[in-house]
């Protein structure tokens, strides 16, 4: 029986999309200000007198290499919203007449991921922001064709779901 109501209730498809863009927009604009962020706190921190033990030391070298990972966190994030996208959309059974629903709605996400692209572009360009944004490769390459992705990301789902063979009934 509970298997049953899992194959009924499966739900996915074009929001999908819209959460890989808020989530992808999102991610960028936290990563950029944690990345802001820490160095100047803990730069401010190893000047105290407090700070000056072996273990203080040892926090801050930590500190230092954390925020080296963060642009490759990013990158593991969009690949795997990529590849969560491409499972779901296997897994979704679907009509072709809803095809051009889906067509509509991905030109919406498209707007509404260039409009983000743009508030991002925006956030990078601050001042402040502008060195730690410039050096986030992964992210700065991502954010730079995120609406290629998107569209590209939608067309291949839309053929993931609508392609599939007859396979007995169509939800």
């Amino acid at each position: 029986m509970e298997i049953r109501k899992i194959k009924i209730n499966k739900k996915a498809s074009i929001e999908d999309i819209f959460f890989f863009i808020v989530t992808l927009f999102g991610l960028a604009l936290f990563l950029i200000i944690v990345a802001y962020i820490i160095p100047q706190v803990t730069e401010g921190l190893k000047e105290t007198d407090i700070n000056d033990s072996a273990a203080a030391r040892t926090m801050f070298a930590e500190s230092d290499k954390i925020m080296d990972r963060l642009d490759p966190v990013y990158l593991i994030i969009f690949a795997g919203l990529i590849i969560s996208i491409f499972i779901t959309s296997f897994m979704i059974g679907s009509h072709p007449i809803f095809i051009p629903v889906y067509i509509f709605l991905l030109g919406f996400a498209v707007v509404v991921g260039a409009i983000a692209n743009h508030v991002y572009d925006e956030f990078a360009a601050n001042v402040d922001l502008m060195t730690v944004a410039a050096s986030q490769t992964f992210m700065v390459a991502i954010m730079d064709h995120f609406v290629t992705i998107i569209v590209a990301v939608g067309i291949i789902s839309m053929i993931i779901i609508f392609a599939k063979p007859f396979q007995g009934g169509r939800v």
